[in-house]
């Protein structure tokens, strides 16, 4: 029992390499942009972004549910491992591209293996946590997510300016790999605290719960600023405060740092409320109505004057997002069980890779044409309206 968050924290590094593979092409398309020695060798602007985005994001919502499936039916160590190899396969594929239609092929299949890595942490939450630390569990995923997507600049920016910006994607895809036998060893000395072979060949049977439903829709709402700060920070101090993207990589780091720290934050929050005598369901929403109400300053962030400033506000937007996010999909596990979190939570997957890929190519081109103002405008009340949802539609059994 001492053990099992050191097997928690070493599955957070799988989180990691998931954010560094997708996130070094945030920082990648403006070094193409601005560095013509360092050019893909075709066109790429904004708007293509966008569409690289949209069908990534397209992949990772329709394999979620499969692959939420497959953990559940074959089992988190073969799932993982299955997902990881391909996950690396389609990252080295992109170092290897000359064209746009390429570069779609080899996203879209990241997109594809990269959607098991939220069910694989739901269910390793499940399968090793007690019902008051869920929450904590998502945070160390949130980590993952928050140190693979913080180091994705430095990282970027190293490998293109030192070698060229193909090895960005070969050295990610080799640190994949050597994941594998890292969490395979763990697994094997560190039992979870419930059964082992925590498979439910029957999880497609929660479509029918109107639940699902309502959290999956409270999702595709609230992540939309998730998808901003963790897709955009980079292009946001480039276009609006005109640095170079080693510069802007100096200061975006840290965005995605303040994403753990608000998943830690929120997580800390319902765990103290079930401490208290609060059911897990009704501590996750008040958290969720706490960081949604609170995320409506992102608002502000267009009037931040200095790039310094403006970091400052995407972090907090972020963090407040984040205690949100972390508690929204805690509430699958605790509704279902360890037996079926992997695809409740990939329901969850499956809508924000949906939101994802109906809303970049549009953000895009409003983002190149009215810029950032208008945008965090409307995105900054979308949490809320995902909460009030919740907390109308989500009742425990």
């Amino acid at each position: 029992m001492r053990l099992r968050w050191v097997a928690v924290t070493v599955f957070v590094f799988s989180a990691v390499l998931n954010y560094l593979d997708r996130q070094v092409l945030a920082t990648m398309v403006d070094i193409w942009r601005t560095s013509g020695r360092l050019s893909p060798g075709f066109a790429f602007d904004y708007a293509d972004y966008g569409m690289v985005l949209a069908v990534f994001s397209i992949a990772y919502a329709l394999s979620a549910p499969f692959m939420g499936w497959f953990l559940d039916r074959v089992g988190l160590n073969t799932g993982m491992a299955v997902s990881v190899v391909v996950w690396a396969v389609a990252s080295f594929g992109t170092g290897t591209v000359h064209s746009l239609h390429q570069l779609l092929f080899w996203r879209a299949l990241l997109g594809v293996a990269e959607a098991a890595g939220v069910s694989a942490q739901a269910k390793v939450s499940g399968m090793y946590l007690l019902p008051e630390e869920r929450a904590l569990g998502a945070a160390t995923q949130q980590l993952g997510i928050s140190i693979g997507a913080g180091l994705a600049p430095a990282f970027t920016v190293f490998f293109a300016y030192n070698y060229s910006w193909r090895w960005t994607f070969f050295a990610a895809a080799c640190a994949s790999v050597l994941w594998i036998p890292l969490w395979l060893g763990t697994a094997r000395v560190i039992p979870p605290a419930v059964d082992r072979a925590a498979r439910n060949k029957h999880a497609f049977e929660l479509i029918r719960d109107s639940r699902l439903w309502a959290l999956m829709a409270a999702n595709a709402l609230g992540m939309t600023l998730y998808s901003l700060w963790t897709n955009w920070a980079p292009t946001y101090l480039v276009r609006v405060h005109h640095l170079t993207p080693p510069q802007a990589a100096r200061y975006t780091w840290a965005v995605p740092v303040a994403a753990y720290f608000g998943a830690f934050a929120g997580g800390a929050l319902s765990w103290r409320w079930i401490r208290n005598g609060a059911s897990a369901v009704a501590a996750r929403k008040r958290a969720c109505l706490v960081g949604s109400a609170l995320a409506a300053i992102t608002a502000a962030v267009p009037l931040m004057p200095t790039p310094l400033l403006a970091t400052a506000g995407m972090a907090l937007s972020l963090f407040l997002v984040a205690s949100w996010s972390t508690n929204l999909y805690t509430l699958p596990i605790d509704l279902y069980g360890a037996g079926r979190a992997a695809f409740g939570v990939s329901a969850l997957v499956f809508s924000f890779g949906l939101m994802q890929a109906l809303v970049s190519r549009p953000l895009g081109q409003a983002i190149e044409r009215y810029g950032f103002a208008p945008v965090c405008l409307i995105l900054a009340a979308l949490p809320l309206a995902g909460t009030l949802l919740v907390q109308w539609r989500v009742r425990e059994a």
